[in-house]
Parts: structure tokens; sequence; C-alpha cells
């Protein structure tokens, strides 16, 4: 099945945090500091098959993960909590299981943290760090 557009928005956006350092806000600024330390120490450096497995991996977790929570395009608020996707203090089991399938395993600081992404009928917002505003990254030409 190919996934929804909603799903490979989201698993582009990912794709995109996953390779590139990525910046942590957890809401202060010394463990700020601390966590963007401690992430460029230890973070792995994927490879772009690496990336693109994990984009593809996760395109279509995504799209199982959003079927499962009431997906209705004429009221796309309808079960919203449920089809989020988030990073907090570890990635979102979404996340994990799209990096093992795609042959590696996620770390606590390999995306951002604090990370919250709501995937509905139309449209894909992220919220990037402690305290951040939702921002639509994707929206459906309507």
């Amino acid at each position: 099945m190919t996934p929804r557009p909603e799903a490979v928005a989201a698993a582009d956006w990912w794709a995109a945090k996953l390779a590139e350092q990525p910046r942590h806000d957890v809401g202060a600024a010394q463990p700020n500091a601390l966590a963007n330390a401690v992430s460029a120490l230890v973070r792995r450096q994927r490879t772009q098959a690496q990336i693109e497995a994990f984009r593809e991996a996760l395109a279509e977790e995504i799209n199982r993960h959003v079927e499962r929570y009431g997906w209705r395009p004429d009221e796309p608020d309808f079960g919203s909590y449920m089809r989020t996707i988030a990073v907090d203090y570890g990635p979102d089991p979404v996340l994990a299981d799209a990096a093992e399938k795609a042959g590696f395993e996620l770390q606590m600081l390999d995306l951002p943290v604090k990370t919250v992404m709501w995937i509905n009928p139309g449209v894909v917002k992220v919220a990037e760090g402690y305290g951040a505003r939702p921002v639509v990254i994707w929206r459906a030409d309507r």
C-alpha cells in the first residue's frame, strides 16, 4: 500500500532531522547547552542510504499508525491526540520501529527532544522543542 501524503510529509520531516545535527530545546539555557553538547559528542552520523531506508520505513509505519485512530477527512481533528508522534525522553515507538527496519537503533538525542508532531487528514503540524508553538509543515492543496 502506498502511504498517504500526510505520512510521506511527516516521514520527510523526521528523516531531515535525522540527517542534521539536532538542536535540542528542553526549556532552560544550561540544560539546552548540555543536551546539545552531549548530542554532538555521542551522535552517530547516518549514511544517506540509512536515512532513505528510515524515511521509507517511517512513511509505512506512520500510515499504519494513523489508520488505527479514526482517520476522518470530514473531521480532521477527531482522534488527533492518538495520531501524534513525539520525542520526549526517548523516541516514539513509531520512530524506533522505523529505525529498526532501516537497520539501526535510535538513541535519545538523535532527534530533537520535546518535539510533538500531529498528523491529521490534510495537515501535518510540529512543535519542535519545549513549549514551542505548532507550525504547519504540510497542508493538502484543497
